[in-house]
């Protein structure tokens, strides 16, 4: 019975593999039948029917790293879409100046863009919420409340209210900024009083609270103000992009932790228009796509970020962290200033930062409970 039981099993199993390479065979052939519906390899293989070209200028210079994301969003579009989508992606001043792009998507001149939404708080006063909330998001937790906690929606409404025709989506994010490259120690709140301090948006209106000099000067003049003396300190990116920029030539000190960008979100919007042309599986595509690149970005940065720390404590720089005292200070700050512009703007302002404030309470008890502490040896 034991011989005749393993002889009917291997009957069977060699029945399934020839039906196996009967079906597979048929599902490789090059040679569709007459009434082919073009599925399958033929499909893959075939002439697109309509070719979807998008292009998207940048607000970033090709020579730095947030250029990467806008590419590498296109990259995998190109690549997974047979060709249905076409993206040429463009480096600020190309095409057009970075203050440009969101109109020229809104109107139709381009079918998207790819930026930092904070640029728009002239237009949108609650655009920084989608860009880098000092003391507040940090990467993942950013990611839960965008994704699945109702983020993206109030982004979209946004918009929307503002009158801007665009579908917007997170493409990159990195983990905290540098607080500061200095030539004076950021340690305890004696050390701030009076300090020159470069910053934009929020972080300067926080700090100026305090006592500190700040100055929104343009990215370019930070290095030689920097050497010249001209600032003490100033905030820019992550330690990769600080690294690349040359800081580590015209400071002394390191500072940290990145309070005021604890996560930095970048995006693309596209012309709603457009969007509403592509077929369903396209829409897919690209919002599978923009996920794919905010992970790498996230990841590239940070494993680049890591190196980059470790060769400023290699060639002398010093490490200053902030104490809880200061950072203490410095939340109670940005809450009451959240709060206080919350009351005055409401609608929408309002509505964002309530979200925010409730999903980041509920993510912080969750995780203290279920992460683990830090041991190091």
């Amino acid at each position: 019975m034991l011989k005749n039981k393993n002889n009917r099993i291997i009957a069977l199993f060699l029945a399934v593999m020839m039906l196996g390479l009967v079906v597979g065979g048929c599902g490789s052939s090059n040679t569709a039948p007459a009434n082919s519906d073009s599925s399958g390899d033929n499909a893959a293989s075939a002439k697109p029917d309509k070719v979807y070209k998008m292009t998207m200028p940048t607000t970033w210079p090709e020579s730095i790293s947030l250029y990467k994301m806008g590419e590498r969003f296109g990259d995998i579009l190109n690549a997974t879409t047979n060709g249905r989508m076409q993206v040429e992606v463009h480096p600020s001043g190309a095409l057009m100046g970075a203050a440009e792009v969101l109109d020229a998507a809104s109107s139709g001149t381009v079918e998207a863009y790819h930026d930092f939404a904070g640029y728009w708080i002239g237009k949108m006063p609650g655009a920084p919420f989608f860009a880098a909330v000092p003391m507040i998001m940090e990467p993942d937790m950013y990611l839960a409340w965008i994704y699945e906690g109702g983020g993206l929606e109030l982004w979209q409404k946004m918009y929307d209210e503002a009158g801007y025709n665009v579908k917007v989506f997170p493409v990159g994010i990195t983990h905290p900024e540098l607080l500061a490259q200095a030539n004076k120690p950021m340690k305890n709140l004696e050390d701030w009083k009076g300090l020159k301090y470069r910053t934009v948006g929020w972080w300067g209106e926080i700090l100026r609270e305090i006592g500190v000099s700040v100055t929104s000067l343009p990215g370019g003049e930070v290095y030689p103000s920097l050497e010249r003396g001209i600032l003490d300190a100033a905030e820019f990116s992550t330690p990769m992009n600080n690294q690349v920029l040359g800081f580590d030539e015209v400071t002394e000190y390191i500072s940290g932790p990145g309070m005021h960008q604890p996560a930095t979100l970048f995006s693309v919007g596209i012309n709603k228009d457009f969007w509403n042309e592509l077929p369903d599986d396209l829409k897919r595509s690209v919002e599978e796509a923009a996920r794919a690149a905010t992970l790498w970005s996230w990841m590239y940065d940070l494993d680049k970020s890591i190196d980059a720390i470790e060769k400023s404590k290699a060639d002398g720089m010093k490490m200053v962290t902030a104490s809880e005292e200061v950072q203490k200070e410095l939340y109670d700050v940005t809450v009451e200033l959240l709060d206080k512009k919350a009351a005055e703007q409401g609608g929408i302002f309002a509505e964002i930062w309530k979200s925010m404030k409730d999903y980041r309470d509920t993510f912080i008890e969750y995780e203290d409970f279920m992460m683990p502490i830090r041991v190091r040896d």
